[in-house]
């Protein structure tokens, strides 16, 4: 099976799952996410072992589904925001289990432990602001947020192995070009008029700027997840998804684009 209709079969299927959860109710999307994350975990622990350091798995997956369930809590059922506090002491414990453990690498364990969540846990908890806009769960912001992403990734992949001639960032990640990046963020575009007429809820200017900060910033968070595998030689965190690698790498253009939307929609 050629690598693009490999690619295309699990995307599709990927896709339709992804869009099966988000319409079924909000808890079935709130355990999708917490799969991915956990998922998400275990493949940047297992990529770190390349190198000599111990992030601390119960604390990294602690202190992300922390971050995650506190915030859909909030967001589903009206918790306390004072709940979020149980963070301080999970960070305070990542510390201190390590002055126990009496490991020589002690800094870079506990520097790793603590981004851990922070890179896989917490653009996933941005998206409950998404799920929840304008008060109850609505499927259709997420939904179009997804398409936006789905949008700048396939595109980039299509016009890049088309008419790719110009490298985008050679030294991260050589199979990039500057025409699928470019391709990637036109077409991201389209798709977020397509948003404004079929899905609705927001203006024909935000979600063109929605689609904008999704296809710049999608595109930067494939780059730097490129940049973290380089780092520690790897080619792709997993194999979940044949034709598209682990979990980081397809779900590489939320890490960064859903805290912007958030907070773009949070100030708009």
């Amino acid at each position: 099976m050629s690598n693009f209709l490999q690619r295309t079969i699990t995307g599709f299927l990927f896709v339709l799952a992804i869009v099966i959860g988000l319409l079924w109710n909000p808890l079935a999307y709130m355990t999708i996410f917490a799969i991915v994350i956990l998922l998400g975990t275990y493949e940047f622990i297992r990529m770190l072992r390349a190198v000599d350091v111990n992030v601390r798995l119960f604390w990294a997956i602690t202190i992300g589904l922390s971050l995650y369930l506190g915030s859909f809590g909030f967001f589903y059922a009206d918790m306390p925001s004072q709940w979020m506090v149980i963070i301080v002491p999970l960070v305070g414990g990542a510390f201190l289990s390590e002055l126990y453990l009496n490991n020589k690498n002690s800094l870079l364990n506990i520097a790793t432990t603590l981004v851990t969540p922070l890179y896989v846990a917490l653009p996933f908890a941005f998206l409950h602001h998404l799920a929840f806009f304008g008060g109850k769960y609505n499927p259709n912001m997420l939904i179009g947020f997804f398409l936006l992403v789905w949008a700048n990734d396939s595109g980039a992949y299509i016009t890049g192995s088309l008419w790719g001639r110009h490298k985008l960032f050679p030294s991260v990640s050589p199979a990039k070009s500057w025409e699928g990046a470019v391709g990637g963020f036109l077409i991201t575009i389209l798709v977020s008029i397509a948003s404004f007429y079929y899905l609705g809820i927001l203006s024909l200017k935000d979600w063109i700027v929605v689609g904008g900060l999704v296809g710049v910033l999608g595109t930067y968070g494939d780059l730097i997840e490129s940049m973290l595998k380089r780092s520690v030689n790897v080619k792709d965190s997993g194999k979940v998804f044949p034709g598209h690698g682990g979990v980081l790498d397809r779900f590489d253009g939320v890490f960064f684009s859903a805290p912007a939307v958030s907070c773009y929609l949070l100030f708009c």
